[in-house]
């Protein structure tokens, strides 16, 4: 592997055999937005791609958390041709396509699956940095050119970039970007205050723990026996999950999110919640013969016969050096990584198991027993209910909600007295419809959405709220079908017997 410069930015390739695969990354991602900005880098990285050329040789694009990337395979001048047009429309983004992208991109949106993982990030980060991978990119709609090439001109530099390559750099290949300075990851901060937590997701199809970790040697192993003992103890011992899973990915140098997920049949959501919670409790110990066997899969599988191909191994090396320049950490080869992990002990093992559930959020089906290990509920908000007028649900008293609004912003108060607050100086977006109805957004990702038809005095209600919105943080004025509005679930005298029995 060997490390260089084209045209300032920093390159690294190696010697593995043809076609020329090719990576240009950016040290941009969705952790770099706002609510108000959200999405556009991805406009960016639309129009960039398809502005390239013919599409008759692989090429694609990602927007990820820390880095976006442009990457392609081929033979040399077309690689050269690849990455020079990508160059040319970061520099000077073909905007004429800008209102068919957004177009693109909500179509993308509207078919995009349920990402737990993401919502998991949201619920520890909020609406920033990493939180953002689960909520909507809503600065799609209203962006316009000159924000576009402003963010484009700081973000897509030489000095923000790396490139990676399968070999030698083509010797005509020029990198034409403008100049600027490597960004800085967002720090990361945690909006719930106590662990492990818990919050209701019906979404996922079963239940899921999110935990942040350290990249230390003795990850490798714990992941290996950690997926071993997911799928024998949920599907093949008590056959409750189909498709267990263990997923693991980099934030930063020294971190990452350790995800534990089982799915199940609606019916068996209770039995899955305790025996996921028996086999997470368990992941604190492990036995010295599960250590072994992790030993024997890292060397069957990173260093003997099952090893990847030496070509595979040299394009892996390189792209995991181009991310780790992205985040910062120093590069390391799969081979150095084994060789560490094959030394790490059971103590060690059992000392990163342990470590989970200081910061453990769980993802549960509603209405399931709480195990002891789930802590409590995680926070829908941060600090106080807001005080002024308060109203009633249009449902009262069958539905005992109540909604408070004053200058200050808008609760929603729930009957167990916990409650959902967006105060107008945390507001990170807010959305209209043309209904009437108003989603106000904090940055803690709270999220209250004022249904005009749902409250008492509900249209005035959501007038005067819009009057202490600030204007530069609406994102949106969206209409929606009137099938879409909700309306009363009860009727006048299901509330009427309501208050006759106290309910």
């Amino acid at each position: 592997m060997h490390w260089t410069e084209i045209d300032r930015v920093k390159t690294v390739w190696a010697d593995a055999p043809p076609p020329l695969r090719a990576g240009l990354l950016f040290r941009t991602g969705r952790i770099d937005e706002t609510l108000l900005t959200a999405g556009h880098t991805h406009l960016i990285e639309h129009l960039a791609l398809p502005s390239v050329g013919s599409s008759t040789q692989p090429q694609n694009g990602f927007v990820g958390g820390a880095a976006t990337g442009f990457l392609t395979m081929g033979q040399s001048d077309r690689v050269v041709e690849f990455l020079s047009g990508v160059c040319r429309a970061l520099s000077s983004p073909p905007f004429d396509r800008l209102d068919g992208e957004k177009q693109v991109l909500a179509a993308e949106e509207a078919a995009r699956p349920y990402d737990f993982q993401s919502r998991l990030l949201t619920w520890r980060f909020g609406a920033t940095g990493y939180g953002q991978l689960g909520m909507a990119e809503l600065g799609i709609p209203r962006a316009e050119p000159e924000q576009l090439q402003e963010y484009a001109s700081q973000r897509f530099t030489r000095e923000n970039a790396v490139l990676w390559l399968s070999g030698p750099p083509p010797a005509n290949l020029q990198l034409d970007l403008p100049k600027g300075e490597k960004q800085p990851l967002p720090p990361l901060a945690c909006v719930q205050e106590e662990f492990p937590c818990w919050f209701v997701d019906d979404d996922c199809r079963g239940m899921a723990v999110g935990t942040i970790v350290p990249r230390v040697a003795a990850s490798m192993p714990f992941l290996l026996i950690a997926s071993k003992r997911i799928n024998m103890q949920l599907r093949t011992s008590k056959a409750i999950s189909y498709a267990p899973s263990v997923f693991y990915d980099h934030l930063t140098a020294d971190t990452a999110h350790l995800v534990l997920y089982a799915d199940s049949d609606s019916d068996r959501r209770e039995e899955l919640v305790d025996a996921f919670a028996q086999f997470f409790v368990g992941l604190g110990e492990v036995e010295e013969s599960e250590v072994e066997m992790a030993r024997d899969l890292i060397r069957d599988n990173w260093t003997g016969d099952l090893a990847p191909p030496a070509a595979d191994r040299m394009i892996d090396d390189v792209q995991r050096a181009a991310m780790d320049w992205i985040l910062g950490r120093k590069f390391e080869t799969v081979e150095s990584l084994a060789e560490e992990a094959l030394t790490v002990s059971r103590e060690d093992v059992t000392a990163f198991g342990r470590g989970l559930e200081p910061t453990a959020i769980f993802a549960l089906p509603r209405g399931v027993p709480l195990q002891p290990c789930f802590g409590d509920r995680a926070l829908a908000s941060l600090g106080a209910e807001v005080q002024g007028r308060v109203v009633r649900s249009v449902d009262a008293p069958v539905n005992p909600e109540r909604l408070a609004y004053g200058p200050e912003g808008v609760s929603v108060l729930f009957p167990d007295g916990s409650h959902c607050t967006v105060r107008y100086s945390e507001l990170a977006a807010a959305l209209y419809y043309d209904d009437g109805a108003v989603a106000l957004v904090g940055h803690d990702a709270a999220t209250v959405l004022i249904e005009p038809t749902l409250w008492r005095d509900g249209r005035h209600v959501c007038l005067q709220i819009r009057e202490h919105v600030p204007s530069h943080r609406v994102v949106d004025e969206r209409s929606r079908p009137a099938d879409a509005i909700p309306r009363p679930m009860t009727t006048a005298w299901q509330r009427f017997q309501a208050r006759l029995t106290g309910l």
